[in-house]
């Protein structure tokens, strides 16, 4: 190697020393910075021919584990899923039961229990009259405050899905911006600075939905959710939109069909215009987005039905009775007849049958009008109404067309429906027969009292009205009923001739209260696994809170481990990507004794051609 050969390669070693020291300062100086990626020196040997003439300075490149940081942003989704489910969940347990408790469902409910037991002893205290009345306005009061807060917690839940929304698309289009610029020419492709800012932002986006970013053949980025959304084609971004509802309540529900929905959806719209409902097609699973979708479309509207079987037990339990059938023949044939002139408009009856070894039970509704018979069939509670404003003999076709072959219906006189099996041994036997009568009056004659009446229509809770169900949203709107508020000497008087000191509607309020059973489907989510809740009125309401409390700890602990899970991932990825001053500083002193060693390979080159250059002078 020649003198001058040596001299170009220190040179260029003395360069690639000022860059890499000038890589390891911008390491110390960004050690706080976040979104800041650990940078290194990219060199290669510089050639000419089959000759190492120096070094070769490509440029800073980053240092991160790519495996890492993927798990990282699916840890980042998930932690802002239980994160957001775990605030909700303690927020919707501290509706249900509040601090101090003296405002719980279940301490109002004891009170009501305790001023109806007083009541039975003095029935003809005005005094304790009215405090049974206050106690049970007090109760009705804070069902209806629970099905406020449900309501209120929606409506957060639906705004805050269209603010992540919002900002999950301003990120979108800023990646798409910040890939341009990264397109415009090598230099930028490969500027450490552009790729951090990027990751910076995608880091963001995986705070809002579970994202899945893969680059493609071409080198391009592309971002789509887990679910199969694209949302980043490596030049394009999807526009993301929500068309929130600016007043949501307790019936307020999703569905794929525009028409029958009544809450904001997701939509995205690709480059070429086209347009995708996320929500039907269940693109984003995890993130914060995901966990408020749930949240107002599952959780919240479950939490509310559990406070609408709690105030519609507490209606039914005072106000109903059982009608039974009563026995009917026709030759071999046998079942029963029901009168349903005892039952009110809005009430339901049942016949129970085994067929062919299948024990069936079918429900149906007493309604008023056609309209009303097809919002009680479309109500989704498994009902089938039948308006009996066309008489017996509609009755009976509506019945028949239901309960299909191998059973006779008929109407032996005035109103009696009679179901008979076909007096076969063996194919269909007819088990019962029996409905439910709502008091609709005060003075009903019966120890039955419509204490409780629904706010909304101003009658008696009869379980179904001309809209269909009347259980949706019912916990806000029960209330006392305005005739007992007007005299509460109805509490005690089921006729004009009852006597002031009479215990008999008292006491059967008092024990329907304490004692009657009742009997709550699986999917309202509190009798575990799904199965159906039997119990007293008390029951449930413990049930209920015991569930809400239950939930809240669940979601709490549950964020809490995923929250260790996304530290330690963090942690791990810092530990590749992050600066670590002790590390940069070794480096530096590596960096200083390799420039002094260049430096003196130039010295001693240069001392070497000036006594060259000295001979023969």
């Amino acid at each position: 190697m020649s003198l001058s050969s040596a001299i170009g390669t220190a040179y260029s070693g003395l360069r690639a020393t000022q860059a890499a020291m000038d890589v390891v300062s911008q390491n110390v100086s960004n050690s706080g910075t976040v979104g800041y990626t650990r940078r290194v020196l990219s060199a290669t040997a510089q050639l000419s021919g089959t000759q190492t003439t120096g070094v070769n300075v490509i440029g800073a490149t980053r240092v991160l584990d790519g495996l890492v940081q993927k798990q990282l942003r699916l840890e980042n989704a998930g932690a802002a899923y239980t994160a957001t489910r775990a605030g909700y969940a303690t927020s919707l347990d501290g509706i249900f039961d509040p601090a101090g408790g003296a405002n719980s469902l279940p301490t109002l409910l004891s009170g009501l229990t305790s001023s109806l037991q007083a009541l039975a002893a003095s029935p003809s205290s005005y005094t304790t009259r009215a405090a049974a009345v206050s106690a049970a306005s007090n109760l009705a009061g804070q069902l209806n405050d629970v099905s406020d807060g449900v309501t209120a917690l929606r409506q957060d839940a639906e705004t805050a899905i269209g603010q992540g929304v919002s900002a999950a698309d301003g990120l979108l289009q800023q990646i798409a911006s910040v890939s341009r610029a990264m397109r415009a020419s090598p230099e930028a492709a490969a500027s450490a600075g552009l790729q951090d800012g990027r990751d910076a932002l995608i880091d963001q986006l995986s705070r809002y939905m579970d994202l899945k970013v893969a680059t493609d053949p071409s080198g391009a980025l592309r971002i789509s959710t887990t679910g199969g959304l694209q949302l980043f084609d490596g030049v394009n971004a999807t526009r993301l939109s929500f068309d929130a509802r600016p007043t949501l309540d307790a019936s307020s529900a999703y569905s794929a069909d525009p028409a029958r929905r009544s809450v904001g959806t997701i939509t995205a719209t690709g480059p070429s215009g086209g347009t995708t409902d996320v929500l039907a097609t269940g693109a984003i699973r995890s993130g914060s987005i995901a966990a408020l979708v749930e949240l107002r479309d599952e959780v919240l509207p479950q939490a509310q039905r559990q406070a609408d079987e709690v105030a519609a037990g507490l209606s039914s339990l005072l106000s109903d009775k059982k009608v039974a059938g009563t026995a009917a023949t026709s030759g071999a044939a046998s079942g029963y007849d029901l009168d349903l002139s005892a039952l009110r408009n809005g009430n339901s009856f049942s016949v129970t049958y085994t067929q062919n070894g299948t024990a069936k039970t079918v429900t149906f509704v007493k309604s008023a009008s056609a309209a009303a018979a097809a919002a009680a069939t479309g109500s989704g509670t498994g009902v089938t109404g039948i308006d009996v404003s066309g008489g017996m003999a509609s009755v009976v076709s509506q019945v028949a067309a239901r309960l299909g072959s191998g059973l006779a219906v008929s109407s032996p006189s005035g109103s009696t429906l009679r179901i008979l099996d076909d007096g076969a041994t063996g194919h269909t036997e007819v088990a019962g027969l029996s409905g439910t009568s709502t008091a609709s009056t005060t003075l009903s004659g019966g120890p039955e009292l419509p204490l409780f009446i629904d706010g909304g229509s101003g009658t008696p809770f009869t379980g179904y009205g001309a809209a269909g169900s009347q259980l949706t949203g019912f916990a806000g709107r029960i209330g006392v009923n305005p005739a007992v508020l007007a005299d509460n000497g109805t509490l005690v008087a089921s006729s004009s001739a009852t006597s002031p000191t009479d215990a008999t509607r008292p006491s059967f309020l008092l024990t329907q209260l304490r004692d009657a059973s009742l009997t709550v489907s699986g999917d309202v989510g509190i009798g575990g696994s799904g199965s159906l809740f039997r119990g007293t009125l008390s029951d449930l309401t413990d049930q209920v809170i015991a569930t809400q409390a239950a939930n809240a700890n669940t979601a709490k602990s549950q964020d809490d481990s995923q929250q260790v899970v996304l530290n330690a991932i963090g942690s791990r990825y810092s530990e590749t990507a992050g600066v670590n001053i002790d590390t940069e500083m070794t480096q530096l002193i590596q960096l200083q004794t390799a420039y002094g060693a260049n430096a003196r390979v130039m010295s001693a080159a240069k001392q070497m051609m000036d006594a060259l250059m000295s001979v023969g002078a």
